[in-house]
């Protein structure tokens, strides 16, 4: 796992009280694999992580939501938390900018309430996807096929339910990230 991602830049999009360790952990575990995991926010100059039942450490804010490219980018990492989510699912750059990874084909890493911002984004659709239980019927009625599952991969996308499952979470994110553009993403698929 050491170099699969040599070369790749990812941007993390978090907002004040992102859930700490889903973005610490994967963040670290992209690295270990080559990556460049880039933070974009709404926030100017730091982001304040949660740590569980209280405020945690601040991360560096490396580039605006404002001015961030999509282009530039060749992963999504969406940490869950409920305040980050819901901040940037009323931002109206952040989901532009979830959207437009999305709908290029590139890979999308979402935990915990992560998927709410792609809900805003109307990126759901026709996807088998897993979530925190309190945002089920959200995807559901965003016309995802949700399931309860540690993680689920579906043309690109990655979703799992909570910090439990960083580990499966992340060794299907960096596999997902090394494989690159879902040139398929527009296609509907059927599940039983």
């Amino acid at each position: 796992m050491a170099n699969e991602l040599n070369g790749k830049r990812v941007a993390a999009i978090v907002a004040d009280g992102f859930e700490q360790v889903e973005l610490i952990e994967p963040r670290q575990a992209l690295e270990a694999a080559g990556a460049e995991v880039e933070i974009i926010s709404p926030e100017q100059g730091r982001a304040r992580g949660w740590n569980h039942t209280d405020w945690g450490t601040d991360v560096t804010v490396d580039e605006p939501v404002d001015t961030a490219d999509p282009d530039d980018y060749d992963a999504l990492l969406l940490p869950g938390g409920v305040m980050s989510p819901d901040r940037l699912r009323m931002n109206p750059k952040a989901v532009a900018f979830v959207r437009a990874m999305v709908e290029s084909g590139k890979p999308v890493a979402a935990i915990c309430h992560g998927p709410w911002t792609l809900v805003e984004a109307d990126c759901v659709r026709g996807y088998r996807v897993t979530s925190y239980p309190s945002i089920k019927t959200d995807l559901k009625n965003a016309g995802a096929n949700w399931v309860d599952e540690a993680v689920v991969t579906d043309r690109g996308l990655v979703t799992s339910r909570n910090p439990g499952d960083i580990p499966a979470f992340n060794q299907k994110m960096i596999e997902e990230f090394a494989e690159g553009v879902h040139h398929n993403r527009g296609r509907q698929t059927t599940h039983a």
